[in-house]
Order: structure tokens, then C-alpha cells, then sequence
């Protein structure tokens, strides 16, 4: 303990601060009596308490104590400078007893040197900075000589960074530096090194300049010269693999994960790895993976038939060298047909697979085929059978066996209606095998709605009326109507469309296969959507149908259905909360989560749009309106949303009053109508009762407001009288006026022989 405060073991004293029994260093050990315990020199030899420099008190109970200082006046020796301990409750000789260290130095010393180093190992450049603690004398331009950091090699020191008097400069090419007071003799000597990898071809930090590890030391030069100056050096490890994982190799791969491993190194060489997985410029990826035993990784969410760039580096406090491999992903499975490739769920019109001419192949590269098939996904149990044809299976397949296991299929007859519809193919082996490879694929006859969807739903809920499209989007036969409707409303209704000719207003998607886009755009606000000149009033999540139908027989009538989620109701039990002159504050009954995703509140004067706040979250349910107008009618409306607005609920709140002119001109006058009498006016709103909303105070009494008129249509002059006092008591009055809860007050003093 020193000067009140506690100290751990190893903690540093400067001599100048033990001057005199108030300021020594107390060794105590609690709970012990004194047997002998004592201080030690750095020499080995115990202190005398009885001589200079050193001196020491003892305390034997109830607390073993003795407490080490300077005699004033005195100073310690250069060979007095270093470790000191102290043993109690008996003496050092002693194997059982207790020992602390303290460091007792002369001019300066260097109390620690740490590194902060970066938090995230996966991040290259890395930075990190060095700090070296100097305590003790406080004055720098007199005794200040070297204050230095170096990078230490087996061959050479390095100077960083030079501190001298009050100047501090790093010259380092992969750093910088400063100094900070933090007064009292103690400053910090920082030094940010950015370390960039193996790209440091030269200088300190190259890889050829060292073992992986970096060793920095920091100097420290200080004091008289006439006085024995000390000098002080202080090292620190920054801890780095030196080489890269070696034996970085290919273990397995799909069209989406590769798998790789390399060769583990050793737990003091490194505590992890970090796997960088990069495709050109662009980083795809980065895995830390803890623990040096830990060389196997598989990467998951690649791209089909994509090449990667797959490096690793180990790591300690920083990271290593990189090993590096190039691995491409398998192309996975998929569909051709034409010479294109489909991906997974495409559909196929099958008047354009009805020959082996014109087949869907199901390819899976790089692998032989073995039990591959096509399966009817309705009837998994019946596998299309490749060598033969019926009504109930109506096609037929050709098969590559490698390199790429393939399996083609095409329509040997007419296509039932029973039989169209969703097939799935499996490569190399059959469905029935959880390892498979599946792909769908939707063979249809006449025309089908390839995808029926929403799109530009509004992202800002806060813009009213909101504005959305419906795409629904035709595959298949050149003759068709199509429409697209809410309810029994038609938004769209084309018929007759013939894409030969382009007679109807859709948008040609791909003209091989008569893929056609037709779009209505869509208004809502909050009660009616409308289309055009079509509208229709709804509540609720809104369901929209697209109907595409074959022309001119209607033989066969496709159906899609998209719902948009609104909420049903509007908020309920909206209220006043709490008002000011410029706020609002309401609340309103909170809907379920699965009824609202938060709620949107708009607050108009007039015709007018005074602001608009968009609430997440359904379970928010009070808000404060701020930056309103004193005096003023406000109509606030409240609606949840979800993907869309729901309905509102409204309620007026007209904000208190703006009271500038009563704060400063409440008592308007005071006037002695007579030797006998005064009169004093207080100025109000004319919104107020002034029999119950206004009344005085004299000397703390309270007096009721009974005498008041109206002045003008805002204001209201209300009046009290008072009556000399012979014997001169001043008298306090005060006007106090209610005004929507709130207190308004303003007091004056009558002095001089004036009383009620």
C-alpha cells in the first residue's frame, strides 16, 4: 500500500515519492502477527532499518506490517535501483513465508510494454500498436535523452521510433507513432505497426528478416549527467507463424463446396487458421477455424462451375504466410433443351419435346450414370420407363452413361392430361438414393403461368397512396386469353391473344418458347384498389388470381393466386396520452405480430401534411409528435402495415397554447388608485374558466379570483386589490393561472405599508 492506495505484486515506486515515513511503502499481511518479516535489497541483503538511505517502521498486530521508505533529504544509490521484496510474516530464509515484490527506482523507469492488438484475425493488413509506459521525473527537457523504439533481429537493432527532450517521431515505413502525457512523469511511447502479410518484401518486417515471431524493444535513457542516469530496456514478443500450411490440397468437391485440407502444424506454432476463399477481385468468403489440429474445412454456398482462389494462413496474435490452390466447382446438375440450359423448376411446352430430337437432358457432369431416371413427382413409384411407352406413360429416354451422366427424355405420343405436369430427374443414381442429385422440371399442355408474382411493393410505408405491379407471366401456346383479377374483378382481361401477331400488351420474354410478361399496375389507398379506371374496395390481405385460358376452346384453364398481406383492421383505442405546446404524445391498442409488422402515423393541420413516422415493430404502440405549433388543431391518424397499409384510425388533439405573453407580461400593471388603495392586473387566455383556472397568492394565502373581464376576444384581465399598511409590511403577490395542467405563475413585491 502506498499513500492509501493498494498495489499488486511487481508494481513500481519512484524513489522521489517514498520520501518520509507518511509516504513509505507498507507491506502488510492481514490477519498475522510479525515474526521476523522483512525488506530486501536487490542484492540479496536485508534492509537496515536503522541506516540511510533506507528506513523502515514495523507494526507486529494485528496486521503483520512493516512499511519501507527514504529518509528525507536522502536518495538511493544507483546500486540501490531494482527488485526489492518483502517476506512476512517471518523473514526470506523462510520456505513458508509470504514474498511481494516492488520495484524501487531512481529518475525513470519503464513500468510496462503491451500491444493491442486487432480483434479480427481475418482481416489483412493487420494493425496493432505498441505501448511502452514510462514513469517517474516529470521533467523532459532537462533529463529526457533517449526515449526509442526498436525492431531486434538476430543480426541488427532497428531503430522505429526516436524520443528525445519533448519530442517523439517514428520513421518507420509500415507505421506510425506518438506520445502521450498523462502527467505527472507518466507518458506512453505508441508505436502502430500495419503488417500486411508476405507481401513486406523488404525492410524489418520481410519474412527473410525473421523467424515469424517480431521482437521489439523499447529504450529508455534518462536523468543528470552529473548524476548516474539510467538507463532501461524493455522487450516484447509479437507472436506470427512463420511459414504457410503446407500440403494445401483438393479433398472433395460439388457444384456448391470444396473441401480442402492441409498439413497441421504444431499447437506452439499456431493457434488457428484463417481460410480466405476469393473468385477475381471479389472475397466470397473468410473462415476462421480455431485450433492447430483443425486442417480440414468444407465450403459451403459456391457457385456452379466457378473457380475459386483458396487460401490459408496460420495464426497467433497475427497471421502467417499463405498457401494457395485453385479449385473449380462441378457444374452440377441441369436441364438442356435447344441447345440452352435450364435451371431447376423451368417449364417445357410439350408440343416442343415431342421427339428425340427435341428431348429435355438432365446432365450431371463429371460422373457416369448408374440408376439414374425421371420420375412423374405425383407418381414416385412408377419411374418414367425409357425403352417403352403407354397413356399412362407416354414418354420415352435415351442415356450417356460418362462423362457427364445423362438421361434424355422426349414425348413418344399425345400427353394425357393426367400426366402432365411436375417430373424430377436424378443423377447419377436413382431417387430413391438420399445422396442424389434431383432437378425439377414442369412438362405442360397448351398454355401455362409460369410465375405469378408481386413486384415494387412500396419499401417506404410513409408514401400514400402506395403503387405496386402484378407480373404474370405466360409459357406455351401462341393462342390464349389471360386475365387478372381481384375477387370477381377483372383488373386485365386480354382474350383472342395471339402471339404470332403480338395482339394483346404483353412483354416478349423468350420468343423460342412464347414466353410472354403482362403487367397490371396497382394503386391502394388503404380502402379501394384501382387499375386504370378499374377499382374495387377491399380490407384485409388482398388475393389477386391470374387466369390463363387456351384459345378459342378453353380446353384447358391455368390458375395462379398471389396474396399480399394488409392488416384487416385499423388500430383501436387511439388516445391522447400527453400534450405540450409543441408535442403530442398517443397511444394506441398494439396488434398481434402476425397482424403487423409496425405503423405508420401522419399528422395533418388542415389540408396540410405536417409530418409522417414510420413504427416498427407491432408491439410499439405510443409515439410522441414533436416540433408542432402552439395552439394548434392537429389531425393524427395511425394505420398498421404490413406489406401494404391497413386501415386508419383518427382522432383530433389541439396542442396547449403558446403562453409567451403571460411568462413575461402575466401581471400587466400595478396602480395605486388612491392613498388607500392598489390595484393589480394579471393578463390571461381567454380558453380558461378565470373563477376556478386563475387565482393569487399574498404573503403565501391563497386568495379565489373573483373580479376579471374580457378585454378583447383573447384576453382576459383579471384584478386584485390591496389596502395600505400603516406599519409598512412589504407584501409577495403572485398570479397563478391553470392552463391546459400546466402552472403559469409570475409574483411581485409590494414594499412599504401596502397589506390586503
Amino acid at each position: 500500500m502506498h499513500n492509501g492506495n493498494c498495489y499488486t505484486n511487481g508494481s513500481y515506486f519512484f524513489d522521489n515519492d517514498i520520501k518520509g515515513t507518511s509516504n513509505s511503502i507498507q507491506c502488510a499481511l492481514a490477519g498475522t502477527t510479525l515474526n521476523g518479516g522483512e525488506w530486501v535489497t536487490n542484492n540479496g541483503l536485508s534492509v537496515d532499518c536503522s541506516t540511510d538511505p533506507l528506513h523502515c517502521h514495523e507494526v507486529s498486530s494485528p496486521n503483520a506490517t512493516v512499511s519501507l521508505y527514504i529518509s528525507p533529504g536522502q536518495r538511493i544509490q544507483p546500486t540501490g535501483d531494482g527488485w526489492y521484496k518483502c517476506c512476512l510474516p517471518t523473514n526470506c530464509s523462510d520456505p513458508n513465508t509470504n514474498i511481494i515484490f516492488a520495484n524501487i527506482f531512481r529518475w525513470a523507469q519503464i513500468e510496462t510494454v503491451t500491444v493491442d492488438l486487432p480483434s479480427n484475425k481475418t482481416v489483412l493488413p493487420q494493425t496493432y500498436t505498441l505501448h511502452a509506459i514510462k514513469i517517474g521525473h516529470d521533467d523532459h527537457s532537462s533529463f529526457l535523452h533517449v526515449a526509442n523504439w526498436y525492431y531486434e533481429s538476430e543480426s541488427s537493432s532497428t531503430e522505429l521510433c526516436i524520443g528525445q527532450m519533448d519530442s517523439y517521431n517514428c520513421t518507420f515505413m509500415y507505421g506510425d507513432g506518438m506520445s502521450v502525457d498523462y502527467g505527472n512523469g507518466k507518458w506512453d511511447y505508441r508505436l502502430t505497426v500495419t503488417w500486411s502479410g508476405e507481401t513486406i518484401t523488404s525492410g524489418v518486417l520481410s519474412q527473410s528478416n525473421n523467424n515469424g515471431d517480431y521482437l521489439f524493444r523499447f529504450y529508455l535513457d534518462f536523468g543528470h549527467p552529473g548524476h548516474s542516469p539510467v538507463t532501461r530496456n524493455r522487450y516484447i514478443f509479437v507472436r506470427a507463424p512463420a511459414t504457410a500450411p503446407s500440403s494445401l490440397t483438393e479433398v472433395n468437391k460439388t457444384a456448391t463446396t470444396i473441401t480442402v485440407s492441409w498439413t497441421a502444424l504444431d499447437s506452439s506454432d499456431v493457434d488457428g487458421y484463417v481460410v480466405n476463399v476469393t473468385n477475381d477481385t471479389d472475397t466470397v468468403q473468410t473462415v476462421q477455424v480455431e485450433g492447430s489440429s483443425n486442417n480440414t474445412i468444407t465450403l459451403n454456398g459456391l457457385r456452379v462451375l466457378t473457380t475459386y482462389s483458396i487460401t490459408v494462413r496460420a495464426y497467433q496474435q497475427l497471421l502467417g504466410p499463405a498457401s494457395t490452390i485453385s479449385v473449380q466447382t462441378l457444374p452440377g446438375i441441369y436441364l438442356r433443351h435447344n441447345g440452352n440450359c435450364y435451371t431447376n423448376g423451368s417449364y417445357f411446352w410439350d408440343s416442343s419435346v415431342n421427339s428425340v430430337n427435341e428431348n429435355i437432358s438432365c446432365v450431371l457432369p463429371g460422373t457416369s450414370l448408374t440408376t439414374g431416371q425421371w420420375v412423374r413427382v405425383a407418381d414416385p413409384d412408377n419411374p418414367v420407363d425409357c425403352n417403352s411407352n403407354s397413356a399412362s406413360d407416354p414418354f420415352c429416354c435415351t442415356n450417356v452413361t460418362s462423362p457427364a451422366a445423362t438421361i434424355n427424355l422426349y414425348r413418344a405420343q399425345g400427353l394425357p392430361a393426367a400426366q402432365e405436369g411436375w417430373y424430377k430427374c436424378c443423377l447419377p443414381t436413382d431417387c430413391s438414393d438420399s445422396n442424389t442429385n434431383i432437378i425439377f422440371a414442369n412438362i405442360f399442355r397448351y398454355s401455362e403461368i409460369k410465375s405469378f408474382t408481386v413486384a415494387d411493393l412500396p419499401f417506404d410505408m410513409t408514401v400514400y397512396p402506395q403503387e405496386y405491379k402484378l407480373n404474370c407471366i405466360k409459357i406455351g401456346h401462341t393462342n390464349y386469353g389471360i386475365s387478372m383479377s381481384i375477387g370477381t374483378i377483372a383488373l386485365a382481361n386480354h382474350t383472342g391473344c395471339y402471339d404470332v401477331i403480338n395482339n394483346c400488351p404483353g412483354t416478349q420474354l423468350v420468343s423460342s418458347t412464347n414466353t410472354i410478361k403482362y403487367t397490371v399496375t396497382i394503386t391502394w389507398d388503404g380502402m379501394t384498389v384501382s387499375s386504370g379506371s378499374i377499382s374495387q374496395s377491399t380490407t384485409g390481405n388482398q388475393m389477386y388470381q391470374c387466369r390463363v385460358a387456351d384459345h378459342p376452346g378453353s380446353n384447358h384453364i391455368r390458375i395462379r393466386n398471389v396474396t399480399i398481406k394488409v392488416p384487416a383492421t385499423a388500430p383501436s383505442s387511439l388516445t391522447e396520452v400527453n400534450k405540450t405546446a409543441t408535442t403530442i404524445t398517443v397511444s394506441w391498442t398494439a396488434l398481434d405480430s402476425s397482424d403487423a409488422d409496425g405503423y405508420v402515423v401522419n399528422v395533418t393541420n388542415d389540408t396540410d401534411t405536417v409530418q409522417t413516422v414510420q413504427v416498427e415493430g407491432s408491439s410499439n404502440n405510443t409515439i410522441t409528435l414533436n416540433g408542432l405549433r402552439g395552439g394548434t388543431t392537429y389531425s393524427i391518424t395511425v394505420r398498421a402495415y404490413q406489406q401494404l397499409l391497413g386501415p386508419a384510425s383518427t382522432i383530433s388533439v389541439q396542442t396547449l397554447p403558446v403562453i409567451n405573453s403571460i411568462n413575461w407580461t402575466l401581471v400587466s400593471s400595478i396602480t395605486q388608485l388612491n392613498n388607500t388603495q392598489y390595484r393589480i392586473d394579471c393578463l390571461t387566455t381567454t380558453d380558461i374558466n378565470p373563477s376556478t383556472d386563475v387565482y393569487w397568492l399574498v404573503n403565501g394565502v391563497m386568495k379565489s379570483n373573483s373580479m376579471y373581464t374580457s378585454i378583447d376576444v383573447l384576453t382576459y384581465k383579471n384584478t386584485l386589490l390591496v389596502y395600505p399598511d400603516p406599519l409598512g409590511v412589504s407584501v409577495n403577490v403572485t398570479c397563478i393561472v391553470m392552463i391546459g395542467g400546466v402552472k403559469y405563475s409570475q409574483s411581485v413585491i409590494l414594499h412599504g405599508m401596502i397589506i390586503l
